[in-house]
């Protein structure tokens, strides 16, 4: 576990010592105060009341262009925490939306729609309606097309296209077009773990909203997910996506959900440099999404898992409402939570992690619950049906059927 720096406040305010007096440099500074009061008392008077006129101003300006920027986004993804029982899409505020690997192969059976997952099948076997899909990247061995435009396909396959013709693409249409009979919402994510996402391979602002207007048209989307990890993270390259988000937005309406790591301590700080990308582009954020995993050596001794994804969303509860009123908004706790997602990785992850049990899933199922978060998700469907095979995992829908207490008053 990381130790926290001492601040300078900190170290001052143990120091018994008399400060020193001033040296050379205090002479210095001094002596340039003097000087400044003798240079200003020297123009003209209509000079000397201009200057705080403008400099008022402008600072009145750029508080405006704040106001005026971004805290209408903020305003309108907080409406759904005010009561509502469903976001402007349709989406509950209260769900239980598990992740599935869409571009995964899955053998012939009632689980596989010509190798695609079948969604509408998870939904039936489980009443769980709502799902995130993933994940849409550009195309790995042929990212962007001379003109700059970004070939995209699902896990950045190049048979996994819209205009593809493979069974398997065919399988994945049919896959969403069952969830959607069965009753079922699903969100795109893009990003993820492997590969690059759209806005590593380019930061041209049209390029990269021409892409998500392309997505969201094809499939219909009134949500869609930003998965935020690995290589992905660079503050400036997520500033140019969120540019062109923001344009998205502005032209279709469409959710924004924020997926990004974290530590039990909170969000480190490149996982906040790229919520406040976000928010500086005004961008609405309706969900951030904390994938409560991968923790190494960040645990205390003797926390599991279980307790340390907990006390990972408590701690994101406090830096959310800073960030927020860092742009003038004061969250209160219920709404802050509502804004919240969290996302574990069930079962055998890795050997560097613990294998995350039904146990863990209950412990973060019961916060979930306590503190109606906005979203409990998990890595993967997948996974909870045994249709991967996981070595951690045993019962179908074990973690499934833990996750649905969430939904219960």
């Amino acid at each position: 576990m990381k130790k926290s720096n001492t601040s300078t406040y900190d170290t001052l305010s143990n120091n018994k010592t008399k400060p020193k007096k001033a040296g050379k440099r205090g002479k210095h500074k001094f002596k340039f105060i003097k000087n400044f009061k003798s240079w200003w008392r020297g123009m003209p008077k209509w000079l000397r009341i201009q200057v705080p006129v403008f400099a008022t101003m402008g600072v009145l300006l750029l508080s405006s262009i704040v106001t005026i920027c971004v805290m209408p986004s903020i305003e309108q993804s907080m409406a759904s925490s005010n009561g509502n029982k469903t976001t402007r899409s349709g989406l509950p505020t209260k769900m239980v939306a598990p992740f599935v690997d869409m571009s995964s192969w899955v053998n012939s059976g009632a689980y596989s729609v010509n190798g695609a997952p079948n969604l509408g099948k998870f939904a039936e076997d489980t009443g769980i309606k709502y799902y995130n899909l993933g994940f849409i990247n550009p195309l790995t061995n042929y990212p962007l097309k001379a003109d700059g435009t970004i070939n995209w396909g699902w896990g950045g396959y190049s048979d996994l296209t819209k205009n593809s013709t493979s069974a398997q693409y065919k399988g994945i249409v049919q896959s969403i077009q069952n969830l959607v009979d069965a009753g079922g919402i699903y969100t795109i994510s893009f990003g993820g773990q492997i590969g690059d996402a759209p806005w590593r391979v380019t930061q041209n602002v049209d390029r990269l909203a021409d892409m998500y207007l392309d997505v969201i048209n094809t499939y219909k989307l009134k949500r869609i997910d930003l998965d935020i990890e690995e290589s992905n993270q660079d503050a400036d390259q997520n500033r140019a996506n969120a540019k062109a988000i923001k344009k998205v937005q502005d032209k279709t309406n469409v959710e924004v959900v924020l997926t990004i790591p974290i530590m039990p301590n909170g969000w480190e700080q490149k996982q906040l440099n790229i919520i406040n990308a976000y928010l500086m582009e005004g961008v609405d954020i309706i969900l951030i999404n904390s994938m409560c995993m991968c923790y190494g050596t960040g645990v205390y001794a003797g926390e599991d898992y279980g307790d340390a994804s907990v006390r990972a969303i408590e701690n994101s509860i406090k830096q959310l409402k800073k960030l927020y009123g860092n742009y003038g908004y004061d969250l209160s706790d219920t709404q802050a939570y509502q804004k919240t997602g969290c996302t574990v990785s069930i079962g055998y992850e890795s050997t560097l992690y613990p294998t995350f049990t039904t146990n863990m899933m209950k412990k973060v199922t019961n916060h979930a619950k306590a503190h109606n978060y906005g979203m409990l998700s998990f890595w993967s469907m997948g996974r909870d049906s045994t249709i991967d095979g996981n070595k951690g995992i045993s019962t179908k829908y074990a973690y499934t059927n833990i996750a649905k207490e969430y939904l219960n008053k």
